[in-house]
């Protein structure tokens, strides 16, 4: 697999022919190495699926991700995570570990989760089985609240409460 990075958008096609897998323009912003990577990643998987005869990934194949915090690369597993925070172009991983800061968008991260996880507030994604208690607009995981906005509260409700409601009917 090929990955071509250049300032010189006329070799694009060119690129393209040959058949290389994406063509970065230089200056390269981090979300757009990002989706490259992640481009590579799953046509790797992709490739290793065709060659095994399996169409079934194994759950150690799916269960982490890195991110790039200062020069250190963080291996993140998602079952680790109890929420994450944005901010503009940063985000704050918050997991049983410990915090992580990366350059990275809510947007951007939230598009490689899972349904494990869900949006609550345009600033916050929970993970739902580390969700100890709701309570009005504010959700509990340790001893950490995280607001619920109005926009978000009924699709939350919904998908974590409705579903796993016991009561006396």
């Amino acid at each position: 697999m090929v990955v071509i990075t250049t300032a010189y958008p006329s070799f694009a096609l060119e690129g393209f022919q040959l058949n290389v897998l994406d063509y970065l323009l230089k200056p390269i912003t981090f979300e757009r190495f990002f989706k490259a990577a992640a481009k590579a990643r799953d046509y790797q998987r992709l490739l290793d699926k065709t060659a095994s005869g399996s169409t079934a990934q194994t759950d150690s194949d799916n269960d982490y991700f890195f991110i790039k915090c200062g020069s250190k690369y963080e291996k993140i597993p998602f079952g680790d995570i109890l929420y994450i925070e944005g901010m503009q172009n940063y985000v704050n991983i918050y997991t049983l570990k410990g915090k992580y800061i990366t350059m990275l968008s809510l947007k951007n991260l939230e598009e490689n989760l899972d349904h494990k996880f869900i949006r609550v507030h345009k600033s916050y994604i929970v993970s739902i089985s580390k969700i100890d208690g709701i309570e009005g607009n504010e959700i509990f995981i340790k001893a950490n609240r995280i607001p619920i906005s109005r926009n978000y509260r009924e699709q939350v409700i919904s998908e974590v409460v409705t579903k796993k409601l016991w009561d006396k009917r």
